[in-house]
Parts: structure tokens; sequence; C-alpha cells
């Protein structure tokens, strides 16, 4: 092909339209998946780099993140990259932005026997447990909260190991206030991440969990806070507490010298 890939316009390669939703993506993948996947065409070395594009193309539209980049951003001849997005667009959910795309793409999916790192990459035709958490997560970002909850479900029943698909079923438990389940969730994340080599710190997870046992115990940890309150004052203000004690003890003086006089007068 002539064009580098930051001319492509990945909307042509996938021929949708701009304004397309996921189910219309969903459905030119794998309609461009066919017509060029290189197992179907002898390894062609052109259908391999056409097969790239389509995923490619795929992988940045059907991200919400990413093609909300690409929209903005985009000018033919301008240089652009699926890492570019995920950097800019949001912070890492797992410890770095390549654990997350890692762990999107490939953790419990089933991978064919033999296959490299770069066929696990391209080789996006079969990976239907990929494409559900997809779905899922673009209803998760536009707010369609209890639709997303069955596709984010149901990608983590076939990968149970995956901690970001974990995550996302979490985040959208608790915005449903489903408060226990999404507990469980954010708990074994964080437990798959410490049998990890090395393992996930997954620091920003454990802050989310923390707000959600808030929400779930709001009239005790509103207790908690006012207690918690109240010691601060005691303990941050020295100042406060030598003057009150100083006060006690002038008043007690002052009581003292008071009987003595009076002790003083009936004795003359």
């Amino acid at each position: 092909m002539s064009k580098s890939i930051s001319e492509m316009d990945y909307y042509k390669i996938l021929n949708v339209e701009s304004n397309c939703d996921f189910q219309a993506l969903k459905k030119a993948y794998y309609r461009r998946a066919k017509q060029c996947h290189p197992d179907l065409f002898n390894n062609s070395p052109q259908k391999t780099e056409e097969f790239k594009l389509v995923v490619i193309a795929f992988d940045i539209l059907s991200d919400p993140g990413k093609r909300r980049l690409y929209d903005l951003k985009f000018k033919p001849g301008d240089e652009f990259t699926g890492d570019e997005a995920v950097a800019t667009i949001e912070n890492a959910i797992m410890d770095t932005a390549a654990d997350d795309i890692l762990e999107e793409l490939i953790v419990g999916n089933i991978c064919p026997e033999h296959a490299t790192l770069a066929t696990l990459f391209l080789d996006l035709a079969k990976t239907d447990i990929f494409i559900t958490f997809r779905e899922g997560k673009n209803l998760f970002h536009e707010k369609r909260f209890q639709a997303a909850k069955s596709f984010l479900a149901q990608a983590v029943a076939n990968a149970p190991q995956n901690i970001l698909y974990r995550i996302y079923l979490a985040r959208d438990l608790a915005i449903l206030r489903e408060l226990r389940l999404a507990k469980y969730h954010y708990r074994t994340a964080l437990n798959i991440g410490q049998r990890r080599f090395p393992p996930q710190n997954l620091f920003r997870i454990r802050q989310e969990l923390k707000t959600v046992n808030k929400q779930s115990y709001p009239f005790l940890n509103a207790l908690l806070k006012l207690f918690k309150s109240e010691e601060s004052r005691m303990l941050t203000d020295p100042t406060e507490e030598m003057i009150d004690q100083t006060s006690r003890e002038l008043t007690r003086l002052a009581k003292i010298d008071k009987l003595a006089q009076t002790s003083r007068k009936q004795l003359k």
C-alpha cells in the first residue's frame, strides 16, 4: 500500500459513516475481516497488510476514548497511534497504559497454538470475548449502565482472570448501586493482580473500592468522620488545650485564696 497508517481514514477502511454506532462497527469489522483475513488468502502479504489496517481501524473507532481523540485531532498526514490515544484521553486503569492494552486484547481470550504476540494483536477475527467487552465498554461510556451490565458480566464470565473486564463491571455495578457485587468484583480484581508476576499494585482501584465501601455504610462513615474531626481538632490544637488548663488552674487557685481569706476573717 502506498499510504502510511497515519494517512488512512479509519472510517473509509471499515466503510462506515463517521457517526456510526458500535453495532455498525462490529458488523463492518466482521465483514472486512472475511474479505482480507490472511488465513483465507494463503497468507498473502498484501492481505496481511490490509487486515492489519482493518484491525487498527476497529481498535481505534470501537474505543470511546481513542475515537474521541481521533475525531478531534486527526487530519490526513498527522501522526496518530493507539498508544497516544490511551495516554492522552484517560489515565491507565491498571498500573500502566501498556498493561491496559494487553489485558483488554489478550488475557482470557482463546489463543491459537504456537501464536506469537504479533499474531495475537493482529488476529482479532475470532476474539468474541474482546468484542463483547468493547460493546459493554461503549455502553458504559454512553451512560447506558443497565445495558452495559449484561455485556460486561458476560465478558467477565468468559474471561474470569481479566482484571480490566472486572473493573469495568465493578464500576458499572457501583453506579447502579449494586454495591455488594461491585465490592466483590473490585476485591477479585485486586486478588488477581496480586497473583500476577510482577504483581499489579492497582492503587487507583484500591481507592475506588474505598469509596464504594463508604457508600455502603453512609451513616456509620458520617459518625466516624465526625469523631475523627473532633479527635483531629483536639490533637492539632495544643495551644487551646494549654489555655484551658491554665484557666482551670487559675480558677482553682482563686478558690483556695478565697477560702484562706475567709478563714483568717473568722479567726479574728
